[in-house]
């Protein structure tokens, strides 16, 4: 059964952190020309108020976007030169008095940065009937802040491949979006299924800035799948597809996942539903329970180690990872803009002898990390997670791995902005910016 992609932010196992390390192609020069403008310092925020600066590395050379608040009313942002020599002044972007910042998604594509941040009226209630969210959008250096209106922020932004379009929400009249000619922007609906008579997905952009929704319509054990979808740039939605399928309860609802124009990931809600993918040939849409992404699924026997799982927004890509024998280590690598993933590859993990019981993945400063854990002896439930050996793969680039095997390790492995360290035999460093350090320690008989 392919193994169905989890929603950008769940990731059973694995420690994810987003970061803001993109590659696009677009150079973010004042429209004056070379680098006017970029003569200030960057103002940091956050020790003891205010939100911490969050940044988004821009393609072009060191180019940088700051975001972030001093004092957790305002929201700043500043933008630093190719070169890495300056910053733009702080511009302001929203301001208010009565409500503290809280909290900030920002999303990425194409040389586009929207930006959602929540304030809430009280920091210390955990409600958030109270809560607005403000949604911004900057490209070429200039930001188009402000708009709290109902249905902005109803889910998370989502961008086109080029950054022309980005879908920020929406009401039961239109699609909220920015777009690169127009600006903030309300696409009228037309086709919107009827939400008291099927379940609908959650609406999806795909990444030539077309729309899509399936919607579930439940009879006796079973679900009838449609999609609806429009043409770029608007939000008349058709039937273009539909399909049956065996359902084991009358819940219908779906999550969707795309990085092609041409074919839709479809998983039911409920787990123990089967994923099918929406695919389109020319102008006709069918369905398939083939992977069309080029994603290998890993069937691991029942009790085995390890099963695949994916670390999203890994420098704005994704790390699909796991072990088809417990030994092993499988990755591959879905590049931002990309519609298919990289070829899978299988790195040497453990050698005979050991049982390897989980495998977790680790951002690492610029570089990437997946720790196997295995043993040498009996495997318990309270040592399943803690080996005396572990398999590193680490990547800086998310193409090409370097993998060591260490044993005898008699404390937990540590990961931090300075590196992977292992201690055991050999006691093994890694950091993205100096590479592998081995140092040959004592053996375990000898201790």
């Amino acid at each position: 059964m392919p193994i169905p992609r989890p929603r950008p932010a769940v990731l059973a196992g694995c420690v994810l952190v987003v970061a803001l390390a993109l590659a696009a192609g677009v150079a973010w020069w004042a429209a004056s020309g070379g680098s006017d403008g970029y003569d200030h310092a960057l103002q940091r925020y956050g020790e003891e108020r205010g939100e911490a600066n969050r940044y988004v590395n821009l393609p072009d050379g060191d180019a940088q976007l700051a975001y972030g608040s001093p004092d957790g009313h305002r929201l700043v942002v500043q933008w630093r030169d190719p070169d890495g020599h300056g910053w733009t002044a702080p511009e302001t972007l929203y301001e208010s008095r009565r409500l503290t910042a809280i909290d900030s998604v920002i999303r990425y594509a194409g040389g586009t940065v929207a930006i959602v941040e929540t304030y809430t009226p009280d920091t210390s209630n955990d409600q958030d009937d109270g809560d607005i969210d403000v949604v911004m959008v900057c490209r070429d250096r200039t930001c188009t802040p402000g708009r709290t209106e109902p249905g902005y922020a109803s889910d998370e932004p989502q961008l086109s491949a080029d950054g022309g379009v980005v879908y920020l929400g929406q009401t039961r009249r239109a699609a909220l979006v920015w777009t690169d000619d127009d600006g903030f922007d309300a696409w009228p609906w037309s086709g919107l299924p009827d939400e008291d008579r099927s379940a609908t997905s959650e609406t999806l952009l795909a990444p030539d800035g077309s729309i899509r929704m399936v919607t579930g319509t439940p009879s006796p054990g079973a679900c009838t799948y449609a999609l609806r979808a429009s043409t770029p740039g608007d939000a008349a939605l058709v039937e273009v597809a539909r399909t049956t399928e065996r359902a084991p309860v009358d819940d219908c609802g779906t999550y969707l996942d795309t990085f092609s124009p041409d074919w839709v990931s479809t998983h039911p809600d409920d787990p123990r539903g089967t994923a099918f993918w929406f695919v389109r040939d020319g102008d006709d849409w069918s369905t398939t329970r083939e992977d069309p992404s080029g994603l290998v699924a890993l069937h691991v026997p029942r009790g085995g180690c390890c099963e695949l799982g994916i670390a999203g927004f890994i420098h704005w890509n994704d790390v699909a990872f796991g072990s088809p024998d417990g030994h092993r280590i499988s990755v591959q690598t879905h590049f931002q803009g990309e519609e298919s993933w990289e070829s899978q590859q299988l790195l040497d993990g453990a050698p005979a002898g050991y049982r390897c019981t989980w495998i977790d993945g680790h951002e690492v400063d610029e570089g990437f990390a997946l720790l196997l854990t295995c043993h040498s002896g009996p495997v318990t439930s309270k040592n399943q997670f803690r080996g005396d050996a572990y398999a590193l793969a680490v990547t800086t680039d998310l193409r090409h791995w370097e993998t060591r095997f260490v044993s005898d390790v008699r404390r937990d492995p540590v990961l931090d902005d300075e590196g992977v360290t292992i201690v055991g035999t050999p006691r093994t460093h890694w950091s993205p910016g100096t590479g592998f350090s081995e140092r040959r320690t004592p053996s375990a008989a000898s201790r």
